[in-house]
């Protein structure tokens, strides 16, 4: 993950000092990017064709006897294979990619990853997107590199001095208890840090790789397998996937593909050739995807240095991506990624990119509450209350939205404790983990440093839920930034054809704001944080805000903005 530290950090107390500034709802519309994608193809060899009647699109009277013998030609006979009707030819061109239809798909609201417990708390908060933890790499699932593909027993190699790590994962079972209005995004990758092709071959069956792990998660009739059940890929592998599989899939089919994680994790060692082996990596991952599932869309690693992109951005010369992700961390004034995104869309441009047919997420984006330790040479992050992260959550997605950012991923995990190593990542979460880092080391139990106890939600998960509950179903093409300056913020939603404001202010006092244009005689003014001091304190949610009716007087309304951001909604 990359974070950003302030060059300047605000003193954590604020004091008061009115001040009036009047501004009117302005005109300005802010529109999310565009869309990306199309049809690419890695064609099938006529070997592989012809090694099963399996995958001829045909339900014949063997496999109408028995459907689980190869559901791909069975489980509808009306619609049929689609990679054998793709063109053979990669296009050097970025075709459109299918634009989000669901109301799912069009949420900005994400969690990485949002499968903690279950995914009970992702549907409570009412979420709708989750990047998985856990990677999809052609080293573990192609152990001998050779297309010999085990889906349902990939190999993890142990970690070197780790007890009890590597063994077997069964990939197909990863993802079964997704709730099915939850969208995915899996990240697939070759091998981890320190790998590399050894030749041509190798980053040929990498692509073949991607195409078939895309075929078998996409959704469509076309599993990517060329044996009848049980085998898929070679006699006697037994990775034909379920009829449990198939059917979750076809539910909820995986259209959101990430190359890696970071920039140097298809790099040698040494990183002197990253950006050429990464963008090679991209190209085949893209190819790979686009072969097997046109509509689907092609995420570039986000955990990186935006310092290091050009050189990537160069080898790509205008082509194989279709989404832009960067990564945003850090404490109080650390929100806003207006300056990152600009960075990185110059680079995109003198690269040969027409950034108006790309997408922007941000994939990971968190702060904390607690006091994180200092680690690798980073500097020190001062203690934040739980009241000061439940600020940063509404921040965080408000600016990056506003400007144009499509989705945004909270992370790490809902839950404390992603590195148990007491950095700012094991305290972003919005519910403890019953640990703390004490005595330089991470501790679980009773009463432990800042914990509030395993379990125990903080203000920021309470903050989380209110502002998806408001927000979900804007237009969210069409925001406005009223407001960017002088420390006072100020933006306009679109709900059902009705305005909704999100204020903050993020000065040492007392800010006064009057808005104009408000079209009913009053207003309901929400506080975005549960007016405790710990979400411990919280017992009911429906009362936890505090809030207040006021009077509009000529289509104008004042508002005194204290610390935290408040939702002005007309009634």
């Amino acid at each position: 993950m990359f974070y950003t530290y302030p060059m300047n950090k605000h003193n954590n107390q604020k004091g008061f000092a009115p001040i009036q500034i009047v501004l009117s709802i302005l005109a300005g519309t802010i529109v999310l990017g565009g869309i990306v994608g199309g049809v690419l193809y890695y064609s099938k060899s006529p070997q592989e064709l012809s090694q099963g009647k399996c995958g001829d699109g045909v339900c014949d009277i063997k496999e109408k006897a028995n459907p689980n013998l190869c559901p791909r030609d069975c489980v509808s006979s009306t619609v049929s294979s689609s990679s054998s009707s793709i063109s053979s030819s990669i296009s050097s061109s970025r075709p459109s990619s299918a634009s989000p239809k669901s109301s799912s798909e069009k949420s900005p609201f994400g969690f990485h990853p949002g499968n903690a417990e279950n995914y009970s708390y992702i549907k409570d908060l009412g979420a709708k997107w989750s990047r998985e933890g856990l990677y999809l790499r052609w080293g573990w699932v192609d152990v001998n590199r050779d297309g010999s593909y085990k889906f349902t027993e990939a190999t993890t190699p142990a970690k070197p001095n780790v007890s009890n790590s590597g063994g077997k994962i069964n990939y197909d079972n990863e993802w079964l208890n997704a709730p099915k209005d939850t969208k995915l995004v899996l990240n697939v990758c070759p091998f981890g840090r320190g790998g590399d092709f050894k030749d041509s071959e190798e980053s040929a069956i990498y692509q073949n790789f991607v195409e078939k792990t895309v075929e078998r998660y996409d959704g469509d009739n076309d599993l990517g397998c060329v044996l009848s059940s049980p085998d898929c890929y070679k006699n006697g592998d037994r990775q034909y996937p379920t009829s449990e599989v198939i059917q979750v899939f076809k539910n909820n089919p995986i259209k959101y593909w990430q190359v890696c994680n970071q920039v140097y994790d298809a790099s040698e060692e040494d990183k002197t050739n990253y950006a050429s082996q990464f963008a090679l990596v991209q190209e085949k991952t893209y190819k790979g995807v686009k072969a097997a599932d046109g509509s689907a869309a092609v995420l570039i690693a986000g955990d990186s240095n935006k310092e290091l992109y050009p050189k990537v951005f160069k080898e790509l010369n205008g082509k194989y991506i279709d989404i832009i992700d960067f990564h945003h961390f850090g404490q109080l004034d650390w929100y806003n990624p207006k300056k990152d995104f600009d960075y990185i869309k110059t680079s995109l441009q003198s690269s040969g990119f027409d950034i108006s047919k790309l997408r922007f997420w941000i994939t990971e984006t968190g702060t904390y509450s607690g006091d994180p330790v200092a680690l690798g040479g980073k500097p020190d992050l001062p203690y934040q209350t739980e009241k000061q992260q439940a600020d940063g959550v509404i921040k965080a997605y408000v600016s990056a939205i506003s400007y144009g950012i499509e989705k945004v991923f909270w992370a790490w995990n809902i839950v404390e404790g992603f590195q148990r190593s007491g950095s700012i990542f094991d305290y972003t979460g919005l519910v403890y983990d019953g640990c703390d880092y004490v005595n330089n080391k991470y501790q679980c139990g009773s009463n432990i440093g800042y914990d509030k106890g395993k379990g125990v939600k903080k203000l920021s998960y309470y903050t989380y839920k209110k502002m998806v509950e408001i927000l979900e179903g804007s237009d969210w093409d069409n925001i406005e930034a009223i407001q960017e300056k002088d420390g006072v913020y100020v933006y306009k939603f679109t709900k059902d054809g009705k305005p909704i404001w999100v204020a903050w202010n993020d000065n040492n006092g007392e800010k006064q704001v009057v808005i104009s244009g408000v079209n009913s005689s009053s207003v309901k003014i929400t506080e975005s944080v549960p007016n405790y001091g710990s979400g411990k304190e919280v017992k009911d949610y429906a009362t936890a805000f505090k809030t207040e009716t006021r009077q509009v007087t000529d289509n104008k309304l004042t508002i005194t903005l204290n610390e935290s951001p408040v939702f002005v909604e007309e009634m």
